[in-house]
């Protein structure tokens, strides 16, 4: 049979996970709007005035501009889920405050990095996407422009590293931080239990 305190421990943090994770997509909006403005500045930084697009943000909607060609694309907020998940990972774990403000700094500063990241390549991935479902006409109307301040070779580079992010990265990134943190403490409990167990025999 299971040890119940194999089985207790795991099941108090999953719903210490859960309550937290549901507290905080309750709150996802006012969340998604603070952090909107601290990924799109920097964005729009590595963008430059020169490719002629531009995140703009409305409460916590995030829209893509480009001037120059008239354009605007919806970006959807569902890079802030993975956020709430390592918040929600740090937050249920059980460990002293410190370290918990502390990797759960490293979490949020990583996932910050890596979706300001995001949104620089998306500005390049989303106007090629559209160009190449329009049709013919259209398409070549616009390729020169477009070429022009977004090259076609980056394309190919982008859109497949984009590609990974969202597949892989997005999911796993905020997993793998909290998994590299709470290992130190996995072996202290497993030592402390061993002890006992030693003890008691």
């Amino acid at each position: 049979m299971l040890d119940r305190d194999l089985l207790r421990e795991p099941l108090i943090f999953l719903v210490r996970f859960a309550l937290v994770a549901g507290v905080l997509y309750l709150l996802r909006s006012s969340i998604s709007s603070i952090y909107l403005s601290m990924v799109t500045t920097p964005a729009n930084w590595l963008i430059g005035e020169e490719p002629g697009a531009v995140y703009v943000q409305q409460g916590h909607e995030l829209s893509l501009v480009y001037r120059h060609f008239g354009l605007r694309f919806a970006v959807h907020d569902i890079i802030y889920q993975n956020l709430l998940v390592a918040l929600a990972l740090f937050a249920a774990t059980r460990a002293n405050l410190m370290w918990k403000l502390q990797w759960g700094g490293v979490a949020v500063a990583t996932l910050w990095a890596s979706h300001v990241a995001s949104l620089f390549l998306g500005s390049h991935v989303i106007v090629w996407d559209f160009l190449w479902s329009v049709p013919d006409d259209v398409r070549k109307e616009l390729l020169p422009k477009v070429a022009e301040r977004f090259p076609m070779e980056r394309d190919w580079l982008f859109s497949r590293l984009f590609g990974l992010w969202h597949t892989w990265g997005r999911q796993s990134l905020a997993l793998v931080i909290w998994t590299l943190a709470a290992m130190p403490l996995i072996q202290r409990m497993s030592g402390a239990k061993a002890q006992q167990a030693t003890r008691a025999t």
